[in-house]
């Protein structure tokens, strides 16, 4: 399983992929599901260093990373803007609940909304709060890096 530093690296490359995406309007929901990515990879390195987490979890799957997120009151605020990134990732694979109403992950979510809503609102927030659980480095790389596309 990757340490905090190694997934810290993993979201700073998943962010400099978002950067790219975010000048091609028409890949928005290959943007959402990188922004979800990244996420993923800024949750697993707060679950490795967080000194609070004496067993240091690691989300081993969607279910256990939710339920971890869902079950420490102190990742609360982490866990409201995960999971509609989530959300909005699993649409843009599966097309879940669009297909059925005619709707393309596009339509359903055009390219302004997932870098307002997704990247610029929910990903920033989770950032900010993950950084209080993160090593002042990563932390600070982290946020660097993001403001660089913000």
């Amino acid at each position: 399983m990757p340490n905090e530093p190694e997934h810290i690296q993993l979201a700073i490359h998943n962010i400099g992929v978002i950067d790219y995406l975010l000048a091609k309007p028409e890949f928005c929901d290959w943007t959402a599901t990188v922004t979800f990515y990244t996420a993923l990879h800024i949750v697993e390195a707060v679950f490795f260093y967080d000194k609070k987490n004496s067993n240091k979890k690691h989300g081993y799957n969607h279910e256990t990373r939710e339920r971890i997120l869902k079950g420490i009151r102190s990742y609360q605020n982490i866990w409201k803007h995960y999971r509609p990134i989530q959300s909005a990732s699993t649409k843009s694979r599966y097309l879940k609940d669009l297909s059925a109403a005619g709707v393309t992950f596009q339509q359903h979510m055009p390219h302004q909304i997932v870098k307002d809503k997704l990247i610029k609102h929910h990903l920033a927030q989770l950032i900010k709060t993950a950084k209080k659980f993160l090593s002042l480095s990563s932390g600070a790389l982290l946020d660097k890096t993001f403001k660089q596309i913000s």
